[in-house]
C-alpha cells in the first residue's frame, strides 16, 4: 500500500473516531451570535433520560454560554516555586431557547432547542499574583518573583436542569 493510501486511510480513520464521539453530536453552535440548536439526543445523552424525562423537563432547561481567559504563572516563594493559575476574565451569558418539536405545535414531541441569543450575563476580572502578596502555597511566606507561563482563552456551551449541569461544547 502507498505512503499515500496510508495517510487516507489514517486520516479517514481519525475522521470517523472523531465523529463518533457521542458528546454534541447535533450541536450547532455559533459563539459569536450565541445562537444554534441542540438537539434531543445531545440533552438525552448528557443526563441520562429518556424521551419522558426529556419531554417533562423541557421547559425548565437553561443554557449558558461561559467564557475564561486563565493565565499560568510561575509563583517564587522562598526557596519553592508553584505554578498558579489565575482566573483573569470569568463570565457567562445566560441563553433564550424555545422548545422546538417535531409533528408542528406544542402537541408535538420535542426535537430540540433553538438557541436564539443571549438574555442576560454576568463577567469579572481578577487581580493576578504579584511580589509581594502572600504566596498561595506556603502560609505566611511572601511572593518574591511571578512570571507568566501560559494563557488559556476558551469558552464552553452548557445546559442546565434542577441544578444538574452538564457541559455540551468546550472550545
Amino acid at each position: 500500500m502507498s505512503r499515500r493510501c496510508l495517510a487516507l486511510a489514517g486520516a479517514v480513520l481519525a475522521g470517523g473516531l472523531v465523529g463518533a464521539t457521542p458528546a454534541a453530536a447535533a450541536v450547532r453552535y455559533d459563539p459569536q451570535a450565541r445562537t444554534g440548536f441542540v438537539g434531543v439526543t445531545d440533552i438525552r445523552g448528557a443526563f441520562g433520560w429518556s424521551g419522558r424525562t426529556l419531554a417533562e423537563r423541557a421547559a425548565g432547561l437553561e443554557f449558558d454560554h461561559n467564557f475564561f481567559a486563565d493565565d499560568t504563572y510561575s509563583v517564587t516563594c522562598g526557596a519553592g516555586v508553584f505554578p498558579v493559575v489565575h482566573h483573569r476574565e470569568f463570565g457567562r451569558y445566560q441563553l433564550n431557547d424555545t422548545v422546538t418539536r417535531t409533528g408542528g405545535g406544542y402537541g408535538g414531541g420535542v426535537a430540540g432547542f433553538r438557541l436564539t441569543g443571549p438574555i442576560a450575563g454576568i463577567s469579572g476580572t481578577s487581580v493576578a499574583p504579584a511580589a509581594g502578596q502572600p504566596c498561595p502555597e506556603r502560609p505566611g511566606a511572601l511572593i518574591a518573583e511571578v512570571r507568566l507561563t501560559a494563557t488559556t482563552v476558551g469558552w464552553t456551551l452548557s445546559v442546565s436542569s434542577e441544578g444538574e449541569t452538564r457541559e455540551l461544547l468546550r472550545h
